[in-house]
């Protein structure tokens, strides 16, 4: 770690893994670092130094801790308030732990009385989500009971897409998303930046950039599942509105300017699951497991994404509490599987559920239980079958990679 400390003599206190963008389904592995002078910020690096410092925070310049939904993040604010760093626990004990460890690391450490305070009760976060809600629900907010609120991978059951593609024209292919969006074309000497208007098309886990809708050769295609590309985030260095960056490892990222919000929000959608699934160009099916937000209510169960910086959630699966049916489990394992009644009008395949702990996987099966015990005033059923859960999660054993990359 000495290649990572800023100060001769700084100790290391306790190391923590976590992630961030789970909420926005861009998952990616992050280091935090306690010393006694410092939180880091880690991510993974080379062979000579194992890690790379993303930032770096002095205990000095904490305001204040704030809780998110749940005890599923957590968000370091600084009295720069420019200076936000949200991380994701997935995990209520996690969370417990890096705050009792980071107060313990700023009372043994170089930060002085008084302490940053912790906020806990999540309130802007709390009334958005009831919002989202209650337009899906078609209820009035004050009408909607949140039971449960948490950070999954979910295996979106309808998720058809096939991971073939040509490296030759996306136009013969299964087009997921499309439309007129600028892209920076350049910035002079003076820092004026140049937008210019192209085509965007996203198939099977490309990126196709054309200069106009009826070009058929792309000026650029990412393959967004391949090591090219590191993610996909909002624009934070430009003057234009509804700017989004997609990381490029090899070369300057990609900046591309929506509309409005809404319609940044659901091309940053597209393009994170694209990230996250990732594409088999050999052939076959990508993995359909999504990081995502998993919202329980006193009649549904929603999957769905969520903009950190704006609060704009967009549903990606919505099923009433009263279709499911069972709910299944194996021993030792950290993922579920929700199986819905044959009597609903369109037939549902199971979700497949993983959590980043056993414990959290508890938390979520007694309020689903409890939730739908009020409504039946019977226990929901369940079973802990190996043989069928293994037909039903298509022989996986473990959870997906990504699903431990949040562990």
């Amino acid at each position: 770690m000495i290649h990572v400390f800023r100060e001769n003599e700084e100790q290391l206190f306790k190391m923590f893994r976590m992630s961030t963008g789970h909420m926005e389904g861009d998952l990616q592995l992050v280091y935090i670092l306690l010393t006694d002078c410092y939180i880091y910020f880690l991510r993974k690096g080379a062979a000579d130094k194992p890690y790379m410092v993303e930032d770096a925070v002095s205990y000095n310049e904490l305001d204040y801790i704030s809780v998110g939904l749940d005890q599923q993040t957590v968000t370091i604010v600084c009295t720069n308030r420019r200076r936000q760093f949200l991380v994701d626990t997935a995990d209520i004990s996690l969370t417990e732990i890096f705050i009792a460890a980071l107060k313990s690391a700023m009372i043994n450490g170089c930060r002085e009385p008084p302490y940053p305070g912790v906020l806990t009760d999540a309130t802007m976060e709390r009334l958005a989500l009831a919002k989202f809600v209650s337009l899906e629900s078609k209820r009035e907010a004050s009408e909607v009971a949140m039971l449960y609120y948490g950070l999954v991978h979910w295996e979106d059951p309808l998720d058809e897409a096939v991971g073939s593609f040509s490296s030759h024209s996306s136009r013969d292919q299964v087009v997921s998303k499309e439309g007129v969006l600028h892209y920076k074309a350049s910035t002079s000497y003076l820092g004026r930046e140049t937008w210019k208007a192209c085509y965007v098309v996203l198939s099977n886990g490309v990126l196709y950039q054309y200069p106009d809708r009826t070009d058929v050769t792309p000026m650029l295609s990412i393959n967004l599942g391949s090591e090219q590309c590191g993610g996909c985030r909002r624009a934070n260095s430009t003057e234009r509105a509804h700017s989004f960056q997609i990381i490029l490892t090899e070369q300057p990222s990609l900046e591309l300017s929506a509309a409005n919000d809404e319609d940044m929000a659901d091309w940053m959608q597209h393009l994170c699951q694209a990230v996250s699934k990732g594409v088999i160009p050999q052939g076959g099916v990508p993995s359909a497991c999504l990081p995502c937000c998993l919202v329980l209510t006193q009649d549904k169960v929603i999957t769905c994404h969520q903009d950190c910086q704006t609060s704009f959630f967009r549903a990606l699966g919505i099923t009433e509490l009263t279709d499911l049916s069972s709910l299944g489990t194996v021993d030792g394992k950290e993922y579920c599987v929700m199986e819905f009644t044959q009597e609903r009008s369109h037939f549902l395949p199971p979700w497949v559920m993983y959590f980043s702990c056993r414990t959290e996987l508890d938390r979520f099966i007694s309020t689903v239980r409890a939730a739908w015990r009020s409504i039946y005033q019977v226990d929901l059923p369940s079973h802990v079958d190996p043989g069928v859960l293994g037909e039903e999660v298509r022989g996986r054993a473990v959870p997906h990679p990504q699903c431990l990359a949040a562990q």
